[in-house]
């Protein structure tokens, strides 16, 4: 009895370890031409933002410069 606990207990564990890591997404995995539709589509966004979107932001120290305000939002695409 105790090999059949040992064999579903190794099932689990090897189960477990093959789902830790694991997404569940309604989205199908990225293909190669996915990857290369979002690079596109990031291009066309950055170049936009570089045509004149402007974007305020209030109560900034007068002496905040372009180059801290770039450092701080240039994790986001805007």
């Amino acid at each position: 009895m105790s090999t059949a606990v040992e064999k579903v207990t190794d099932a689990v564990n090897d189960v477990t370890a093959a789902l830790s890591n694991t997404a569940i997404s309604d989205k199908p995995a990225d293909s190669a031409a996915d990857q290369s539709t979002s690079a596109a589509h990031n291009e066309a966004v950055l170049a936009s933002a570089a045509e004149g979107r402007r974007l305020y932001i209030g109560n900034l120290a007068y002496a905040t410069t372009e180059g801290e305000l770039t450092n701080f939002f240039k994790g986001y695409l805007v």
